[in-house]
């Protein structure tokens, strides 16, 4: 690290000529051999974290095109092609660690946080927005273009796309760094659009229809219970797109047979517990979240808390990823539902496979 950081102050005076070509002629090509510069890390590539790409003519124009961007934390460039790719996550004190780094030939990485600002030029120290781009209009002057072009909500698709009806798109969310995601528009020939996510697994709950109460022999449902049981099955869930909340109320792409369960909850009515206390019989009401290929997973900091008569959790089994949970429940009746409600994150580990979702693009 101190010979990366003893290198800054020489590269400083020739990066600084380099920009200032570009800004004397626009002809002009960075063109630079990228072993040349020990800020980057050579044949590595930060995968999955990209918010924008586009060809530039060597490394240090890609890192003018990252500084531009105040979301943009470090850069890919391909050698062989010029591709520069934009990431909104570094591997600075604070991102991410060094497992994250892909060994990809051809392809260089760096932290900007390492190149100096000078390269940068008008837009240093510009004030463009989350999704703005710096571009430079003379020595100290800038206007902020649009970063991406990809809409960032449904109803931005269809005012890119008036044409756009109900489907799945790709929108790239503001609040969460542009990440790039699937997600399917509902009502789009109405005013107000809104997200769903869908569900390549279906999610399944159920409420059986089955009473123990004391654990002494199993009948069906008894008293204020009778007729309560069922099961469903979601196949899309209604997200906030502003925070990734799940709407577990929202049945508009769920299969019911009886009783309408909400998404992420586990209820029966099965036994009383002894308050905190698993009875022997133990709980029946479960329910299933699985969100794999969604690109979305279930915070570790997710809970859940117990609701209703003498009601427990019995268990929560998460997969290693988060994408998965597992839930057993129950009282007499009794539940468990999201403490604050389900609030999604972001899975950056794998990309989203490819789909049928349509690419919108917006005015820069």
């Amino acid at each position: 690290m101190e010979a990366v950081m003893g290198a800054g102050s020489i590269l400083d005076g020739i990066f600084l000529l380099l920009v200032l070509s570009q800004h004397h002629a626009n002809s002009t090509k960075i063109c630079s051999k990228s072993s040349n510069f020990p800020l980057l890390q050579q044949n590595n590539k930060l995968p999955n974290h990209e918010i924008t790409s586009m060809t530039t003519e060597g490394p240090v124009k890609c890192a003018y095109n990252c500084m531009s961007s105040k979301m943009c934390h470090s850069f890919n460039f391909d050698t062989n092609t010029g591709n520069c790719q934009l990431n909104h996550a570094t591997l600075s004190p604070g991102g991410l660690n060094a497992s994250y780094l892909v060994t990809t030939p051809g392809f260089v990485f760096s932290d900007i946080s390492l190149w100096p600002k000078t390269i940068a030029g008008a837009c240093a120290n510009h004030n463009c927005s989350v999704n703005g781009f710096c571009e430079p209009l003379g020595k100290d002057e800038y206007t902020c273009g649009r970063l991406v072009t990809t809409p960032s909500s449904c109803a931005e698709v269809k005012e890119c796309d008036p044409s756009s009806t109900d489907g799945e798109y790709w929108l790239r969310l503001l609040n969460f760094d542009l990440y790039r995601t699937r997600i399917y528009c509902y009502n789009m020939n109405t005013d107000t659009p809104v997200e769903y996510l869908t569900l390549p697994t279906p999610n399944y709950g159920i409420y059986p229809n089955v009473s123990n109460n004391g654990c002494y022999q199993e009948t069906s449902l008894v008293l204020n219970c009778k007729g309560s049981g069922g099961e469903a099955f979601y196949h899309k869930i209604r997200v906030h797109i502003e925070n990734m909340k799940v709407q577990r109320n929202d049945r508009t792409f769920a299969d019911f047979s009886n009783q309408d369960l909400n998404y992420a909850e586990a209820t029966d009515c099965f036994t009383i517990h002894d308050y905190g206390v698993l009875r022997s019989c133990g709980t029946r009401g479960e329910f299933t979240v699985n969100l794999t290929n969604t690109g979305w997973i279930v915070g570790p900091d997710q809970e859940w808390r117990a609701g209703g008569w003498r009601a427990i959790i019995e268990s929560i089994e998460r997969d290693d990823t988060g994408a998965v949970v597992h839930l057993k429940c129950g009282g007499f009746p009794g539940y468990c539902y999201p403490d604050g409600g389900l609030m999604l994150k972001p899975f950056y580990r794998t990309a989203i496979p490819d789909s049928s979702a349509r690419e919108v693009t917006c005015p820069s």
